[in-house]
């Protein structure tokens, strides 16, 4: 089946009247999807640097995002040099636990891309937790602010109940009015304790793009494009009030 594009031109808000893209991406091959995607990120980093020195990408965890990962090894189309990667969100554990979000995307494409002399290791920033109050949220904070307040390129995976980064449903989380990371201390999944980028943070991104794949997703996708819930009961839906959105899926529409 061949990909079916839905795009979707909707003004920003009355105040500046400026506009935001909103496009739908559907292919049930997964393969393919991520190649899509690959290219989606390619193509946007290049456009980026004609106008800024460095990109800053936030990645995500999960094993929706493994083959977008995977392709990204050997993706030399991107200036890696000029791109600082940073964790959207990150489970308080040890960066060599199989439970590390960072673990994941070292494993399948950043220790491939530093083998390759393409990724500088100092372009690589991982959250590292540290014996602090705050698990050493506000140096991970600081540390993003060396090269600028917000991402530049955000990489989401929804979770089968809409969940994004670590902002699940109902939760304290989503409802947070902070402008940068959070601390987790409840998580409803395990492990409990996390930091997260914020719904604020999310919503100054330039470019997100949002991924629902697996037949997992079909009810977190459902619930997305049903304009009757609010982003606190699916955190997904808030995203599309970024200024460029690319929503990625392998679901049909609902």
């Amino acid at each position: 089946m061949s990909s079916v594009v839905i795009d979707y031109i909707l003004k920003r808000n009355q105040k500046d009247n400026r506009l935001k893209m909103f496009k739908i991406i559907s292919e049930h091959n997964l393969k393919k999807l991520n190649k899509v995607a690959v290219d989606i990120l390619v193509r946007n980093v290049n456009v980026l640097l004609k106008i800024q020195d460095y990109v800053i990408l936030g990645i995500p965890g999960g094993k929706s995002v493994s083959g977008i990962f995977t392709l990204l090894k050997n993706e030399e189309r991107i200036p890696w040099t000029r791109v600082h990667i940073f964790m959207v969100d990150e489970r308080l554990v040890p960066l060599f636990s199989e439970e590390s979000n960072f673990k994941l995307a070292k494993d399948l494409f950043i220790n491939n891309l530093i083998e390759k002399n393409l990724l500088p290791k100092e372009n690589v920033h991982a959250f590292i937790t540290k014996e602090k109050p705050d698990f050493g949220l506000s140096d991970y904070e600081n540390e993003l602010r060396r090269y600028g307040k917000n991402y530049d390129i955000l990489i989401l995976s929804a979770g089968e109940d809409g969940h994004i980064a670590s902002l699940f449903p109902d939760h304290d989380s989503i409802k947070d009015n902070s402008e940068g990371y959070l601390l987790v201390k409840n998580s409803p999944k395990l492990p409990r304790k996390r930091v997260t980028i914020s719904r604020k943070m999310i919503l100054k991104s330039k470019i997100v793009m949002l991924l629902f794949l697996g037949k997992g997703k079909k009810q977190a996708y459902k619930n997305f494009l049903d304009n009757r819930n609010d982003f606190c009961s699916c955190p997904a839906k808030f995203v599309k009030n970024v200024e460029n959105l690319y929503v990625l899926t392998s679901l049909n529409k609902p």
